[in-house]
């Protein structure tokens, strides 16, 4: 296998070279032999092997070629040993000689090498990076497509019903048709338009959210905040959808708890959570408690509903994740990657713990102290 290693452009040269020397060596006329240095046709043939295979190629091709070079030209006669002084330190002196050149041309490869290999490196982690890059760029268009194609049906449904509503209404007024339009359908065809306007307020407001997340432009308007008032306001603007979805909310005080934060933010966040309660909760009850723990305070809300597996605990908080199917759970799937992103904004945290079938808990802290 090391044998193929050599098989280089410039060890492949140096072979050829190194015949060449040796066929001159031998043919040549012994006129030109005084006029020339015999170890000039050896040489280039030492350069070319260190550079091609390293500088034991080169070192043992300089011993070969003080044989040949003190057989051919110094002592061409038996028994082949020089005994002048001048012819050994000849030998010597093209021995050392090219042993030197084979070294620094090894210190020349190696550092050329080592810079091959660095570039090398380099580009490899350039090109990784890059297709990491693509993967997510990629992923991010899928999850965009996928969004556009959701949040349009979505803003759609709510805009339909309100035109049908509204369209009957208009036919019944405009024709008279008392038999058909009283003040009874008059009330559910309002409370129906309430209920969409309601609904497609909050998806633009979580749009806009999204929006100003994304861009970084999610500023924070502090106050000081009691955090019973906002749950409490929470609570009562679902009341009217968790009587009629049939569910139970269980709402706990232990502590009375005032801290400095953005009541519009913190606002939008416990409604994302009591939403999401009410969506996946299977119409069982749904805890909501607060309490002080250390410098913080905490909001959790706990559904008995469908549960998330572990390995979506994370994903869940992505923004266009979902840990459910779109066509069996209608949404935009941002709730929580902005109630996640305005937590954070204000130095707290957001966790979520789940047994699949059984409940979802999700815990908010925030420190009573954000400015």
């Amino acid at each position: 296998m090391k044998l193929f290693l050599f098989l280089n452009y410039p060890f492949i040269l140096a072979v050829f070279a190194f015949i060449t020397a040796l066929g001159f060596s031998i043919f040549i006329h012994q006129d030109i032999i005084n006029l020339i240095n015999p170890a000039m046709l050896f040489l280039p043939c030492i350069i070319l092997f260190a550079w091609g295979g390293g500088y034991k190629p080169g070192i043992l091709v300089t011993i070969i070629s003080g044989v040949i070079i003190n057989y051919l030209f110094l002592s061409p006669n038996p028994p082949f040993i020089p005994t002048e002084p001048i012819l050994i330190i000849r030998i010597i002196l093209f021995l050392l000689e090219g042993i030197l050149i084979s070294l620094i041309i090894e210190r020349g490869r190696r550092r050329h090498t080592h810079d091959y290999h660095r570039h090398t490196k380099n580009f490899k982690e350039k090109i990784i990076k890059l297709e990491q890059e693509y993967a997510i760029a990629k992923k991010e268009i899928r999850a965009r497509d996928e969004f556009l194609s959701i949040a349009s049906h979505e803003l759609k449904t709510p805009l339909t019903s309100m035109l049908l509503q509204t369209q009957a209404a208009l036919y019944s007024i405009r024709n008279v048709s008392l038999a058909h339009f009283s003040i009874n359908n008059l009330l559910k065809m309002l409370e129906s338009v309430e209920n969409q306007t309601k609904r497609l307020s909050k998806m633009i407001n979580d749009l806009l959210s999204t929006s100003l997340i994304t861009t970084g432009n999610l500023q924070l308007v502090y106050e000081k905040v009691d955090l019973d008032t906002v749950v409490s306001e929470v609570i009562e603007e679902f009341s009217t959808r968790t009587q009629r979805e049939g569910y139970e909310v269980i709402y706990t005080k232990k502590d009375s708890i005032f801290g400095q934060w953005d009541k519009i933010r913190i606002h939008q966040a416990i409604s994302n959570l009591i939403s999401n309660a009410i969506k996946y909760g299977n119409r069982k009850p749904i805890n909501v408690e607060i309490r002080k723990e250390n410098n913080n305070a905490l909001f959790i809300v706990t559904d008995h509903g469908i549960g998330i597996p572990k390995e979506q605990h994370e994903k869940i908080f992505g923004l266009f994740e979902r840990a459910v199917s779109p066509t069996e759970y209608k949404g935009l799937g941002v709730g929580l990657y902005i109630t996640k992103k305005i937590v954070e904004a204000h130095g707290g945290s957001i966790i979520v713990s789940s047994k699949v079938g059984k409940e979802s808990i999700f815990t908010i802290k925030l420190p009573l102290q954000t400015i």
